[in-house]
């Protein structure tokens, strides 16, 4: 696997982690008019693990991706 293939998935892997929080939040939401958008993402205050996983995740994957067209421009 090449840096490229490497940096794409780490980008993908950002990414489901980053969608994961969303879903863990309105897991347990059955109606929206019920329970409020802003009172569900207030749930979120504990789940910050995995927005820093998704950040490292995605830096990780931007880096690889640059190196990997600088090594292809030379």
């Amino acid at each position: 696997m090449n840096r490229r293939a490497a940096g794409v998935s780490f980008c993908f892997i950002a990414t489901i982690l980053y969608v994961s929080r969303y879903f863990i939040v309105t897991n347990g939401v059955v109606n929206y008019a019920d329970s409020p958008l802003d009172i569900a993402l207030n749930r979120l205050k504990g789940h910050d693990v995995l927005l820093v996983l998704s950040i490292i995740a995605l830096i990780i994957g931007v880096t690889y991706i640059i190196i990997e067209e600088v090594r292809k421009g030379k």
